[in-house]
């Protein structure tokens, strides 16, 4: 059976759960299933890392070096209708990888389609075959004053009502495609996320101090700042507590606050491989997750793996995920956040607990099982188309 995967999520995404579940689940299928991604040009570090295709080559974008220094509205506009008549000059990775995407549909050399993300495009060259969607999360229709981008919501939702079949990532996700969407619970199947990290642990960097572990983008969904001001006191009661941020630089509005507040110099924010963050989880005191939703929650179950405390928000899909396994609070209460983090800053028994029965959580999830539940899910809509 012959799977064809496009490359939206891995053109655009270095990083992040979305690139790394489609990598795991594709590394772990069994030999039953022929999986092809239609992807040339990609930064993507865990493609690049799982040698999966043959030929994959990083990204190399002319736009970026496109009347390099000039400061010129419209320059993105100028330069895409330069690229269609000089495509050989000014043409993106971006265009060549969705190219290769739609000749691979074209040929029709394949039994079932599966999108990486919400782009629509690929219907027109579908015909008769049918696709598997994944939906991760449905914080675009929850949150849309936040996440901006009414697009994906309508992009997302007319797929799922012509999807073959689609495929949530927790059961609290199952619930709000089923509510928001109105799609019916027998055309959805629930397969969790997992551990990609391993103890083999040789890291590049040493971080003496003790240090609190932030994981993940810091979007307002994220509650990155409402996290921050909860911390404030206890953070100024140890100067030597800091707080590692994995994820991209600050921005200045973050900078800002953190100097208001003078506890600037106890933050670290930077991207980190998969070698230093199994360091991270291994060597923080606690992982603080304060998020107000999610579709799943990768993070919770590396530090589970790497038995690191967890501190939890207890929205969303996070008690299905964590169980009694974590902390949780009010992430809409400074006080509980606060609490909480203390709670397992300060209390050795408490901290050991919870790593024990984090390990023991962690045996729930895995890719291998992941990808054989994708394997039956194909082989179901193989058999009825």
């Amino acid at each position: 059976m012959k799977i064809l995967f496009d490359d939206q999520v891995f053109t655009w995404q270095k990083f992040g759960g979305i690139s790394r579940y489609f990598t795991q689940i594709i590394s772990n299928f069994p030999a039953e299933i022929n999986a092809e991604i239609s992807i040339k040009y990609s930064d993507n570090e865990y493609l690049h890392n799982a040698n999966i295709i043959n030929g994959l080559e990083n990204i190399y974008q002319p736009i970026d070096h496109f009347l390099f220094g000039i400061k010129l509205p419209g320059k993105r506009k100028l330069f895409k209708l330069l690229s269609e008549f000089n495509s050989q000059k000014y043409l993106e990775c971006s265009f060549l990888n969705k190219k290769l995407s739609i000749e691979h549909l074209k040929n029709q050399d394949f039994d079932i389609f599966h999108p990486t993300y919400y782009d629509d495009y690929f219907l027109q060259y579908l015909g008769n075959k049918p696709f598997v969607l994944t939906i991760h999360d449905m914080i675009h229709e929850i949150y849309p004053e936040i996440t901006n981008n009414p697009k994906i919501s309508e992009q997302k939702a007319s797929l799922a009502k012509c999807a073959s079949h689609i495929i949530a990532v927790s059961e609290r996700t199952k619930k709000d495609i089923i509510d928001i969407l109105g799609v019916s619970p027998n055309k959805i199947s629930v397969v969790y996320h997992a551990n990609s990290l391993t103890n083999n642990i040789f890291p590049d960097i040493i971080i003496k101090e003790k240090f609190i572990l932030y994981v993940g983008e810091r979007k307002d969904y994220k509650n990155f700042l409402f996290f921050v001001r909860s911390i404030e006191s206890i953070l100024k009661e140890n100067k030597l507590l800091n707080v590692v941020c994995v994820g991209k630089n600050f921005e200045f509005h973050e900078i800002k606050l953190l100097i208001d507040m003078n506890i600037q110099n106890q933050f670290i924010a930077q991207n980190f491989n998969d070698n230093e963050l199994a360091f991270l989880y291994k060597n923080a005191c606690c992982l603080v997750f304060p998020s107000y939703y999610e579709g799943f929650g990768i993070p919770i179950v590396e530090a589970f793996y790497a038995g690191c405390p967890v501190v939890l928000s207890n929205s969303s899909c996070f008690p299905e995920i964590a169980r009694d396994a974590a902390v949780y609070f009010n992430p809409k209460n400074i006080l509980e956040i606060n609490s909480a983090i203390r709670s397992v800053l300060y209390n050795q028994n408490l901290r050991e607990i919870l790593i024990e029965k984090g390990f023991l959580m962690s045996k729930r999830f895995s890719w291998q099982e992941s990808a054989c539940q994708m394997f039956e899910i194909y082989k179901m809509i193989y058999e009825q188309h």
